[in-house]
């Protein structure tokens, strides 16, 4: 990938995060709740600053451990809600991993589902990848939600699998094959055509 990955849906605009976005990120990244499973603490506007400049230069996925970083941007306000990450866990194996956040304000309504369904839309016929995970804190429902809504099945779970945040925390992978999120995708467009 060469161009700044940019990717729509009806609601939503999906694009690289900038130093411009620093008002709307802090509005999530600094919320105990919606970064409480999330692998950074809570963060100050300086440390959020400090973030979006290192999002920037995650910009490609050619080789294996690249990613980018997407802002998840409200069409109808404008408004960056959350963020998504797609990274290249494997060239060799076409693996992928995604993982995603929206702000309190906007939980609740589908914007994470949807985010994710154009995210995978991307890896799978763009990438040409084979398998897609997510992994997902056991106590983080609504994530988990998400991943079953997209298709996707829970093949493992790591018991106490890391100290995070300071106590011992329990991973569910979920993961999806592209011929899986073929016939996904082809059930829910049937769905809505009819």
């Amino acid at each position: 990938m060469s161009a700044a990955l940019e990717l729509e849906t009806a609601r939503l605009r999906l694009r690289p995060l900038t130093s411009a976005d620093e008002d709307d990120v802090f509005v999530y990244q600094s919320d105990p709740e919606i970064v409480r499973y999330i692998p950074w603490p809570v963060r100050t506007r300086d440390q959020v600053r400090v973030a979006l400049e290192t999002y920037a230069a995650r910009t490609r996925l050619a080789e294996t451990g690249d990613s980018v970083l997407l802002a998840i941007v409200d069409k109808a306000s404008g408004t960056v809600i959350g963020q998504m990450n797609l990274g290249l866990e494997s060239r060799a194996d076409r693996h992928g991993e995604f993982g995603y956040v929206v702000s309190r304000a906007f939980a609740g309504r589908g914007f994470a589902t949807e985010a994710s369904a154009c995210v995978l839309d991307y890896a799978f016929d763009t990438l040409a990848l084979h398998r897609v995970t997510a992994l997902i804190d056991t106590r983080n429902h609504a994530s988990a939600a998400v991943a079953r809504k997209l298709g996707m099945r829970r093949e493992a779970e790591f018991v106490e699998s890391e100290w995070f945040k300071g106590e011992w925390s329990s991973v569910w992978i979920y993961a999806i094959l592209d011929r899986e999120w073929r016939a996904w995708r082809a059930a829910r467009d049937s769905m809505v055509g009819a």
